[in-house]
Protein backbone atom coordinates (compact mmCIF):
# COMPACT_ATOMS: atom_id res chain seq x y z
CA UNK A 1 0.00 0.00 0.00
CA UNK A 2 2.58 2.49 0.85
CA UNK A 3 4.84 1.59 -2.17
CA UNK A 4 1.36 2.46 -4.38
CA UNK A 5 0.68 5.57 -2.86
CA UNK A 6 4.01 7.14 -3.11
CA UNK A 7 4.38 5.82 -6.68
CA UNK A 8 1.15 7.87 -7.29
CA UNK A 9 2.02 10.73 -5.56
CA UNK A 10 5.65 10.86 -7.21
CA UNK A 11 3.84 11.28 -10.20
CA UNK A 12 1.66 13.95 -8.93
CA UNK A 13 5.34 16.22 -8.04
CA UNK A 14 6.61 15.64 -11.50
CA UNK A 15 4.48 18.70 -11.80
CA UNK A 16 6.65 20.76 -10.29
CA UNK A 17 10.26 20.19 -9.86
CA UNK A 18 13.35 21.16 -8.64
CA UNK A 19 15.74 23.09 -10.56
CA UNK A 20 17.72 20.02 -10.39
CA UNK A 21 15.02 17.95 -11.58
CA UNK A 22 14.49 16.50 -8.10
CA UNK A 23 10.72 15.84 -7.25
CA UNK A 24 9.89 18.71 -4.36
CA UNK A 25 8.97 16.83 -0.87
CA UNK A 26 6.02 19.00 1.10
CA UNK A 27 6.74 20.72 3.81
CA UNK A 28 4.28 19.99 7.12
CA UNK A 29 2.96 21.90 9.49
CA UNK A 30 1.45 20.21 12.11
CA UNK A 31 -0.87 22.73 14.54
CA UNK A 32 -1.98 20.96 17.86
CA UNK A 33 -3.98 22.99 20.63
CA UNK A 34 -4.91 22.12 23.58
CA UNK A 35 -7.48 20.81 25.14
CA UNK A 36 -10.25 22.43 22.44
CA UNK A 37 -13.30 19.91 22.28
CA UNK A 38 -15.16 19.21 19.53
CA UNK A 39 -17.75 21.57 19.88
CA UNK A 40 -15.79 24.56 20.67
CA UNK A 41 -15.49 26.04 17.06
CA UNK A 42 -17.82 28.27 14.69
CA UNK A 43 -16.57 26.61 11.56
CA UNK A 44 -19.75 27.94 9.74
CA UNK A 45 -20.00 25.15 7.25
CA UNK A 46 -23.41 25.61 6.32
CA UNK A 47 -23.36 21.42 5.11
CA UNK A 48 -22.82 20.66 8.90
CA UNK A 49 -24.86 20.71 11.73
CA UNK A 50 -21.35 19.89 14.03
CA UNK A 51 -18.37 22.81 14.21
CA UNK A 52 -21.60 25.58 14.67
CA UNK A 53 -20.86 26.48 18.13
CA UNK A 54 -23.17 30.21 18.24
CA UNK A 55 -21.13 31.58 21.27
CA UNK A 56 -18.30 31.69 19.75
CA UNK A 57 -16.19 33.41 16.88
CA UNK A 58 -13.41 31.63 15.10
CA UNK A 59 -13.13 33.21 12.04
CA UNK A 60 -9.42 32.62 10.76
CA UNK A 61 -10.43 28.39 11.56
CA UNK A 62 -13.31 29.43 9.59
CA UNK A 63 -11.10 30.06 6.82
CA UNK A 64 -8.90 27.36 7.07
CA UNK A 65 -11.71 25.20 6.79
CA UNK A 66 -12.92 26.91 3.88
CA UNK A 67 -9.32 25.63 1.87
CA UNK A 68 -8.96 22.09 4.09
CA UNK A 69 -10.75 18.67 4.42
CA UNK A 70 -12.49 18.66 7.42
CA UNK A 71 -12.73 15.63 9.28
CA UNK A 72 -15.90 14.88 11.13
CA UNK A 73 -14.95 11.46 12.84
CA UNK A 74 -11.41 12.47 13.48
CA UNK A 75 -9.63 10.97 16.63
CA UNK A 76 -7.12 11.37 19.21
CA UNK A 77 -4.98 8.80 20.23
CA UNK A 78 -6.00 9.30 23.31
CA UNK A 79 -8.27 11.10 26.25
CA UNK A 80 -6.13 13.29 27.82
CA UNK A 81 -2.14 15.41 26.84
CA UNK A 82 0.46 13.20 26.97
CA UNK A 83 -0.78 9.99 25.56
CA UNK A 84 -2.09 11.91 22.65
CA UNK A 85 1.22 13.87 21.82
CA UNK A 86 2.90 10.55 22.01
CA UNK A 87 0.70 8.52 19.71
CA UNK A 88 0.79 11.55 17.56
CA UNK A 89 4.57 11.44 17.26
CA UNK A 90 5.02 7.91 16.67
CA UNK A 91 1.89 6.25 15.17
CA UNK A 92 1.40 3.64 17.72
CA UNK A 93 -1.01 3.40 20.31
CA UNK A 94 1.02 5.23 23.29
CA UNK A 95 0.04 2.63 25.94
CA UNK A 96 2.98 0.50 24.22
CA UNK A 97 5.57 3.16 25.38
CA UNK A 98 3.97 3.29 29.11
CA UNK A 99 2.54 6.76 28.30
CA UNK A 100 -0.34 6.23 30.10
CA UNK A 101 -1.55 9.51 31.50
CA UNK A 102 -0.41 13.41 31.99
CA UNK A 103 3.04 13.51 33.16
CA UNK A 104 2.97 15.57 35.91
CA UNK A 105 5.06 18.96 35.86
CA UNK A 106 5.81 19.19 39.31
CA UNK A 107 6.76 15.53 39.88
CA UNK A 108 9.80 14.78 38.02
CA UNK A 109 10.80 11.19 37.86
CA UNK A 110 12.42 8.57 35.39
CA UNK A 111 9.61 6.23 35.25
CA UNK A 112 6.93 7.63 32.80
CA UNK A 113 8.37 9.79 29.42
CA UNK A 114 8.43 8.78 26.00
CA UNK A 115 11.00 6.65 25.50
CA UNK A 116 14.22 7.38 23.18
CA UNK A 117 14.02 4.11 21.77
CA UNK A 118 10.35 4.98 19.77
CA UNK A 119 10.61 6.20 16.82
CA UNK A 120 8.83 9.85 15.99
CA UNK A 121 8.16 11.19 13.07
CA UNK A 122 10.81 14.01 13.37
CA UNK A 123 13.54 11.65 13.75
CA UNK A 124 12.39 10.16 10.43
CA UNK A 125 11.95 13.07 8.50
CA UNK A 126 14.99 14.69 9.58
CA UNK A 127 16.91 11.46 8.85
CA UNK A 128 15.69 12.03 5.15
CA UNK A 129 16.78 15.69 4.77
CA UNK A 130 13.92 17.82 6.20
CA UNK A 131 14.08 20.61 8.76
CA UNK A 132 12.39 19.78 11.96
CA UNK A 133 11.64 22.25 15.02
CA UNK A 134 8.95 22.28 17.54
CA UNK A 135 7.74 24.77 18.99
CA UNK A 136 5.17 25.14 22.40
CA UNK A 137 4.23 22.45 24.91
CA UNK A 138 6.40 19.44 24.78
CA UNK A 139 5.02 17.66 28.03
CA UNK A 140 6.84 13.91 27.03
CA UNK A 141 9.60 13.77 29.40
CA UNK A 142 9.82 12.74 33.30
CA UNK A 143 13.26 13.79 33.92
CA UNK A 144 14.39 16.83 35.88
CA UNK A 145 14.63 19.82 33.23
CA UNK A 146 16.86 21.96 36.00
CA UNK A 147 19.28 19.33 35.27
CA UNK A 148 20.75 20.01 32.02
CA UNK A 149 22.74 17.02 31.41
CA UNK A 150 19.11 15.09 31.46
CA UNK A 151 18.56 16.86 27.98
CA UNK A 152 20.86 14.50 26.35
CA UNK A 153 20.97 11.71 28.95
CA UNK A 154 19.94 8.36 29.46
CA UNK A 155 15.83 8.72 28.86
CA UNK A 156 16.06 10.16 25.06
CA UNK A 157 12.89 12.21 25.89
CA UNK A 158 13.60 15.61 25.49
CA UNK A 159 12.99 16.96 21.69
CA UNK A 160 16.30 17.16 20.09
CA UNK A 161 16.72 13.28 21.17
CA UNK A 162 13.17 12.81 19.61
CA UNK A 163 14.39 14.72 16.14
CA UNK A 164 13.88 17.90 16.19
CA UNK A 165 17.11 20.45 15.67
CA UNK A 166 15.43 23.27 16.57
CA UNK A 167 13.13 23.64 19.79
CA UNK A 168 11.59 26.02 22.33
CA UNK A 169 9.47 24.21 24.41
CA UNK A 170 7.89 24.10 28.00
CA UNK A 171 7.53 20.95 29.94
CA UNK A 172 3.77 20.97 30.10
CA UNK A 173 2.08 24.08 30.19
CA UNK A 174 3.73 28.04 30.21
CA UNK A 175 4.28 29.02 33.51
CA UNK A 176 4.49 32.56 35.62
CA UNK A 177 7.84 30.91 37.24
CA UNK A 178 10.70 28.31 36.91
CA UNK A 179 9.27 26.78 40.26
CA UNK A 180 6.28 25.46 38.52
CA UNK A 181 3.58 26.68 41.25
CA UNK A 182 1.78 29.21 38.87
CA UNK A 183 0.01 27.89 35.22
CA UNK A 184 -0.61 30.98 33.10
CA UNK A 185 -0.40 32.21 29.62
CA UNK A 186 0.44 35.45 30.65
CA UNK A 187 3.98 36.64 30.68
CA UNK A 188 5.39 32.85 30.78
CA UNK A 189 8.72 31.77 32.35
CA UNK A 190 9.03 28.26 31.82
CA UNK A 191 10.43 27.90 28.30
CA UNK A 192 13.53 26.74 27.50
CA UNK A 193 15.55 25.76 24.09
CA UNK A 194 16.41 22.59 22.51
CA UNK A 195 19.88 22.46 24.83
CA UNK A 196 17.70 22.88 28.14
CA UNK A 197 18.88 26.64 28.75
CA UNK A 198 15.90 28.77 30.24
CA UNK A 199 14.96 31.77 28.23
CA UNK A 200 13.52 33.38 31.48
CA UNK A 201 9.77 35.11 31.80
CA UNK A 202 8.75 36.09 27.83
CA UNK A 203 6.10 39.09 28.05
CA UNK A 204 3.23 38.65 26.24
CA UNK A 205 0.49 36.14 26.00
CA UNK A 206 1.75 32.33 25.19
CA UNK A 207 0.05 32.41 22.06
CA UNK A 208 1.32 35.18 20.65
CA UNK A 209 4.44 34.50 21.61
CA UNK A 210 4.80 31.06 20.12
CA UNK A 211 3.77 32.34 16.67
CA UNK A 212 6.39 35.13 16.87
CA UNK A 213 8.90 32.34 17.74
CA UNK A 214 7.65 30.20 14.50
CA UNK A 215 7.32 33.15 12.13
CA UNK A 216 10.98 33.84 13.19
CA UNK A 217 12.28 29.97 12.73
CA UNK A 218 10.09 30.01 9.11
CA UNK A 219 11.45 33.26 8.18
CA UNK A 220 14.94 33.88 9.42
CA UNK A 221 16.33 29.92 11.24
CA UNK A 222 15.85 27.54 9.16
CA UNK A 223 17.70 26.52 6.32
CA UNK A 224 15.32 27.52 2.70
CA UNK A 225 17.11 24.47 0.86
CA UNK A 226 15.34 22.09 3.23
CA UNK A 227 11.91 20.99 3.20
CA UNK A 228 10.52 21.37 6.61
CA UNK A 229 8.25 19.66 9.39
CA UNK A 230 7.29 22.42 12.00
CA UNK A 231 5.68 20.78 15.20
CA UNK A 232 3.45 23.85 16.71
CA UNK A 233 1.92 22.19 20.07
CA UNK A 234 0.09 25.73 21.53
CA UNK A 235 -0.90 25.25 25.16
CA UNK A 236 -4.35 27.01 24.78
CA UNK A 237 -7.18 26.68 25.66
CA UNK A 238 -5.34 24.49 28.80
CA UNK A 239 -5.73 26.35 32.25
CA UNK A 240 -4.71 28.86 33.22
CA UNK A 241 -6.80 30.96 30.75
CA UNK A 242 -5.33 34.56 30.00
CA UNK A 243 -5.89 37.03 27.57
CA UNK A 244 -5.33 40.23 25.83
CA UNK A 245 -8.28 42.27 27.56
CA UNK A 246 -9.73 42.83 23.86
CA UNK A 247 -10.42 38.77 23.23
CA UNK A 248 -12.18 38.74 26.57
CA UNK A 249 -14.16 42.06 25.79
CA UNK A 250 -15.74 40.51 22.91
CA UNK A 251 -17.63 38.12 25.43
CA UNK A 252 -20.44 38.98 27.89
CA UNK A 253 -21.94 36.15 29.23
CA UNK A 254 -22.52 37.53 32.71
CA UNK A 255 -19.89 34.73 34.08
CA UNK A 256 -16.29 36.63 33.76
CA UNK A 257 -14.52 32.76 33.61
CA UNK A 258 -16.69 31.76 30.47
CA UNK A 259 -15.99 35.06 29.20
CA UNK A 260 -12.07 34.29 29.41
CA UNK A 261 -12.31 30.24 27.87
CA UNK A 262 -14.34 31.73 24.40
CA UNK A 263 -11.67 35.25 24.38
CA UNK A 264 -8.89 32.18 24.33
CA UNK A 265 -10.51 30.18 22.18
CA UNK A 266 -10.29 33.90 19.54
CA UNK A 267 -7.38 34.58 20.75
CA UNK A 268 -5.78 31.87 19.65
CA UNK A 269 -7.86 31.31 16.55
CA UNK A 270 -6.22 35.16 15.39
CA UNK A 271 -2.64 33.74 16.71
CA UNK A 272 -3.03 30.66 13.85
CA UNK A 273 -4.62 32.94 11.42
CA UNK A 274 -1.33 34.99 11.73
CA UNK A 275 0.37 32.18 11.32
CA UNK A 276 -0.73 30.50 8.35
CA UNK A 277 -0.72 34.34 6.51
CA UNK A 278 3.10 34.81 7.21
CA UNK A 279 3.66 31.24 5.51
CA UNK A 280 1.55 32.73 2.36
CA UNK A 281 3.18 35.75 2.73
CA UNK A 282 6.32 33.78 2.74
CA UNK A 283 5.31 31.51 -0.51
CA UNK A 284 5.67 28.47 1.62
CA UNK A 285 1.55 27.98 1.28
CA UNK A 286 1.59 25.85 -2.23
CA UNK A 287 3.71 23.10 -0.66
CA UNK A 288 2.74 22.83 2.67
CA UNK A 289 0.48 20.34 4.33
CA UNK A 290 -1.11 21.99 7.27
CA UNK A 291 -2.68 19.43 10.16
CA UNK A 292 -5.08 21.14 12.40
CA UNK A 293 -5.98 18.99 15.65
CA UNK A 294 -6.47 19.10 19.60
CA UNK A 295 -4.87 16.72 21.73
CA UNK A 296 -8.03 15.25 23.29
CA UNK A 297 -11.38 16.64 24.43
CA UNK A 298 -12.85 19.55 26.38
CA UNK A 299 -11.50 19.79 29.90
CA UNK A 300 -14.04 19.69 32.50
CA UNK A 301 -15.27 22.20 34.07
CA UNK A 302 -14.08 22.13 38.00
CA UNK A 303 -12.25 18.85 37.95
CA UNK A 304 -9.62 20.48 39.62
CA UNK A 305 -8.51 23.59 41.51
CA UNK A 306 -7.27 24.89 38.45
CA UNK A 307 -10.00 24.73 35.85
CA UNK A 308 -13.20 27.50 36.83
CA UNK A 309 -12.50 28.91 33.10
CA UNK A 310 -12.95 25.06 31.43
CA UNK A 311 -16.27 26.09 29.64
CA UNK A 312 -14.94 23.88 26.55
CA UNK A 313 -17.50 21.07 25.31
CA UNK A 314 -17.64 17.70 23.02
CA UNK A 315 -21.26 18.51 21.87
CA UNK A 316 -23.13 16.37 20.34
CA UNK A 317 -21.36 13.38 21.87
CA UNK A 318 -20.46 12.16 25.56
CA UNK A 319 -17.47 12.83 27.89
CA UNK A 320 -14.29 15.03 28.12
CA UNK A 321 -10.85 15.06 28.66
CA UNK A 322 -9.68 12.23 31.03
CA UNK A 323 -12.63 9.90 29.98
CA UNK A 324 -12.58 7.08 27.35
CA UNK A 325 -16.18 8.31 26.37
CA UNK A 326 -17.09 9.53 22.05
CA UNK A 327 -16.37 13.33 22.98
CA UNK A 328 -13.27 12.39 24.98
CA UNK A 329 -11.07 11.64 21.79
CA UNK A 330 -13.64 12.14 18.43
CA UNK A 331 -11.59 15.93 18.11
CA UNK A 332 -11.47 18.77 15.59
CA UNK A 333 -9.64 18.14 12.57
CA UNK A 334 -8.52 19.85 9.20
CA UNK A 335 -5.74 18.97 6.76
CA UNK A 336 -4.85 21.50 4.05
CA UNK A 337 -2.59 21.14 0.54
CA UNK A 338 -3.16 24.00 -1.41
CA UNK A 339 -4.22 22.94 -5.13
CA UNK A 340 -3.21 19.20 -3.98
CA UNK A 341 -5.92 18.32 -1.56
CA UNK A 342 -9.55 19.18 -2.51
CA UNK A 343 -11.74 20.96 0.43
CA UNK A 344 -14.15 18.57 1.12
CA UNK A 345 -15.98 17.75 4.23
CA UNK A 346 -15.26 13.52 5.18
CA UNK A 347 -16.91 11.18 7.65
CA UNK A 348 -14.11 8.54 7.39
CA UNK A 349 -12.92 7.95 10.78
CA UNK A 350 -9.61 8.45 11.28
CA UNK A 351 -6.80 8.92 14.22
CA UNK A 352 -3.85 11.07 15.12
CA UNK A 353 -2.24 7.77 14.93
CA UNK A 354 -2.17 7.98 11.11
CA UNK A 355 -0.44 11.01 10.63
CA UNK A 356 3.29 9.35 10.67
CA UNK A 357 2.64 6.72 7.73
CA UNK A 358 0.20 9.49 6.52
CA UNK A 359 3.25 12.24 6.54
CA UNK A 360 5.78 9.60 5.46
CA UNK A 361 3.86 8.39 2.71
CA UNK A 362 3.48 12.22 1.35
CA UNK A 363 7.65 12.91 1.94
CA UNK A 364 8.64 9.35 0.45
CA UNK A 365 9.93 8.37 3.11
CA UNK A 366 9.31 4.53 4.47
CA UNK A 367 8.13 3.34 7.46
CA UNK A 368 10.46 2.00 10.07
CA UNK A 369 10.71 -1.41 10.13
CA UNK A 370 11.03 -3.65 13.08
CA UNK A 371 7.99 -2.18 15.11
CA UNK A 372 4.01 -2.09 15.24
CA UNK A 373 2.64 0.80 13.39
CA UNK A 374 -0.85 1.06 14.30
CA UNK A 375 -1.93 3.98 11.91
CA UNK A 376 -2.08 3.98 8.13
CA UNK A 377 -1.36 5.98 5.55
CA UNK A 378 -4.11 8.14 4.05
CA UNK A 379 -2.36 9.58 1.21
CA UNK A 380 -4.01 7.98 -1.37
CA UNK A 381 -7.88 9.05 0.29
CA UNK A 382 -6.14 12.71 0.66
CA UNK A 383 -4.90 13.39 -3.01
CA UNK A 384 -6.90 10.78 -5.17
CA UNK A 385 -10.31 10.31 -2.69
CA UNK A 386 -8.69 6.31 -2.60
CA UNK A 387 -10.72 4.53 -0.03
CA UNK A 388 -8.98 4.11 3.65
CA UNK A 389 -7.68 0.70 3.35
CA UNK A 390 -7.53 -0.17 7.31
CA UNK A 391 -5.90 -3.22 8.56
CA UNK A 392 -8.23 -3.33 12.19
CA UNK A 393 -10.24 -1.23 14.06
CA UNK A 394 -9.63 1.99 15.71
CA UNK A 395 -8.42 0.78 19.51
CA UNK A 396 -7.97 3.15 22.60
CA UNK A 397 -6.90 2.05 26.47
CA UNK A 398 -7.46 4.43 29.32
CA UNK A 399 -7.19 2.84 32.78
CA UNK A 400 -8.27 6.23 34.51
CA UNK A 401 -11.87 5.47 35.59
CA UNK A 402 -13.88 9.18 36.08
CA UNK A 403 -16.97 10.59 35.72
CA UNK A 404 -18.66 13.63 36.76
CA UNK A 405 -22.19 14.98 36.19
CA UNK A 406 -23.77 16.84 33.10
CA UNK A 407 -25.09 20.42 32.52
CA UNK A 408 -26.76 22.49 29.96
CA UNK A 409 -27.98 21.87 27.04
CA UNK A 410 -26.13 21.88 23.28
CA UNK A 411 -23.62 23.92 23.03
CA UNK A 412 -23.53 24.65 26.94
CA UNK A 413 -23.59 20.85 27.82
CA UNK A 414 -20.94 20.17 29.74
CA UNK A 415 -19.13 18.46 32.41
CA UNK A 416 -19.07 19.78 35.83
CA UNK A 417 -16.29 18.25 37.86
CA UNK A 418 -17.97 19.95 41.11
CA UNK A 419 -19.87 16.20 41.89
CA UNK A 420 -19.02 13.25 40.78
CA UNK A 421 -21.17 10.17 40.13
CA UNK A 422 -21.24 6.77 41.38
CA UNK A 423 -20.77 5.71 37.34
CA UNK A 424 -17.70 3.26 35.52
CA UNK A 425 -16.22 4.95 32.51
CA UNK A 426 -15.13 2.64 30.17
CA UNK A 427 -10.94 1.33 30.49
CA UNK A 428 -10.56 0.68 26.43
CA UNK A 429 -12.66 1.52 23.21
CA UNK A 430 -13.17 0.19 19.71
CA UNK A 431 -14.45 2.22 16.48
CA UNK A 432 -15.27 0.58 13.41
CA UNK A 433 -17.28 1.42 10.68
CA UNK A 434 -19.98 2.83 12.27
CA UNK A 435 -20.29 0.83 15.69
CA UNK A 436 -18.46 1.44 18.97
CA UNK A 437 -17.56 -0.84 21.36
CA UNK A 438 -17.00 0.30 25.07
CA UNK A 439 -14.99 -2.18 27.24
CA UNK A 440 -15.76 -1.65 31.25
CA UNK A 441 -13.31 -3.72 33.99
CA UNK A 442 -14.29 -4.49 36.85
CA UNK A 443 -10.60 -5.59 38.21
CA UNK A 444 -7.48 -3.53 38.05
CA UNK A 445 -5.80 -1.01 36.17
CA UNK A 446 -4.84 -3.00 32.59
CA UNK A 447 -6.98 -5.87 33.75
CA UNK A 448 -9.09 -6.39 30.16
CA UNK A 449 -13.02 -5.40 30.72
CA UNK A 450 -15.08 -7.87 30.89
CA UNK A 451 -18.63 -6.02 30.43
CA UNK A 452 -19.24 -4.41 27.11
CA UNK A 453 -21.77 -1.98 25.21
CA UNK A 454 -21.99 -1.16 21.94
CA UNK A 455 -23.68 1.44 19.79
CA UNK A 456 -23.95 3.30 16.03
CA UNK A 457 -22.34 6.15 17.17
CA UNK A 458 -23.44 7.69 13.22
CA UNK A 459 -27.10 6.78 14.10
CA UNK A 460 -27.29 7.48 17.42
CA UNK A 461 -24.59 10.27 18.71
CA UNK A 462 -25.86 10.13 22.37
CA UNK A 463 -26.03 6.66 22.49
CA UNK A 464 -29.87 5.86 23.77
CA UNK A 465 -29.86 2.63 22.00
CA UNK A 466 -27.49 -0.07 23.43
CA UNK A 467 -27.24 -2.84 20.25
CA UNK A 468 -25.35 -5.78 22.33
CA UNK A 469 -29.04 -8.07 22.01
CA UNK A 470 -29.64 -6.77 18.91
CA UNK A 471 -26.44 -6.92 16.77
CA UNK A 472 -24.97 -10.62 18.47
CA UNK A 473 -22.51 -10.93 15.65
CA UNK A 474 -20.88 -7.42 15.70
CA UNK A 475 -20.53 -7.62 19.56
CA UNK A 476 -19.03 -10.88 19.26
CA UNK A 477 -16.58 -9.87 16.65
CA UNK A 478 -15.44 -6.65 18.19
CA UNK A 479 -15.47 -8.28 21.75
CA UNK A 480 -12.85 -10.63 20.25
CA UNK A 481 -10.67 -7.68 18.78
CA UNK A 482 -10.61 -6.08 21.99
CA UNK A 483 -9.37 -8.65 24.09
CA UNK A 484 -6.47 -9.70 21.77
CA UNK A 485 -5.59 -6.13 21.10
CA UNK A 486 -5.86 -5.34 25.13
CA UNK A 487 -3.42 -8.37 25.42
CA UNK A 488 -0.73 -7.11 22.97
CA UNK A 489 -0.38 -3.83 23.44
CA UNK A 490 -0.13 -4.39 27.32
CA UNK A 491 2.83 -6.82 26.57
CA UNK A 492 4.30 -4.17 25.09
CA UNK A 493 3.82 -1.65 28.05
CA UNK A 494 5.58 -4.22 30.12
CA UNK A 495 8.47 -4.74 27.76
CA UNK A 496 8.97 -0.95 28.53
CA UNK A 497 8.24 -0.96 32.17
CA UNK A 498 11.44 -3.70 32.21
CA UNK A 499 13.92 -1.74 29.74
CA UNK A 500 13.02 1.71 31.79
CA UNK A 501 13.62 -0.40 35.18
CA UNK A 502 16.68 -1.92 34.17
CA UNK A 503 18.02 2.00 33.09
CA UNK A 504 18.79 0.64 30.16
CA UNK A 505 20.41 3.76 28.18
CA UNK A 506 17.56 4.71 25.73
CA UNK A 507 19.01 6.78 23.66
CA UNK A 508 18.89 6.10 19.92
Amino acid sequence: MLLRVSAAFLALLLVGCSTGGEPVRPNFLYILVDDLGYGDLDLGLEELDVFRNPHVKTPRLARLAEQSLVMTDHYASAPVCSPSRAGLLTGRIPLRANVHLWINDKRDNDTHFLSGKEVTIPELLREAGYATAVIGKWHLNGADWEVKENWTGWTGSFPKQQGFDYAIVTKENPHETRQLNQNTQDNPGDYFDGDGNPLGVVEGWSSQILTDWAIEWLRDKRDPARPFFLYMPYDAVHEKIENPEEYTAMYDTGDPNHDLFYGNVTHLDAAIGRLLDSVNEMGLDGNTVVFFSSDNGAEVLNSYFGSPRSYGTSWPYHGQKKQLLEGSVRIPGMIRWTGKIRPRISAEPNSTLDVLPTVLDLAGVPLPEGRVIDGVSLAGFLLNEEPVRRREPLYWQFDRIENWVTVGEEYQRRYDGSQRIDEPTPAAAVRSGPYVLRGYRSGEPYTVPDRFELYNIVEDRLERNELSASQPDVLAELTEFLRAKHAEVNQDRLRTIAGIESRTDLRR
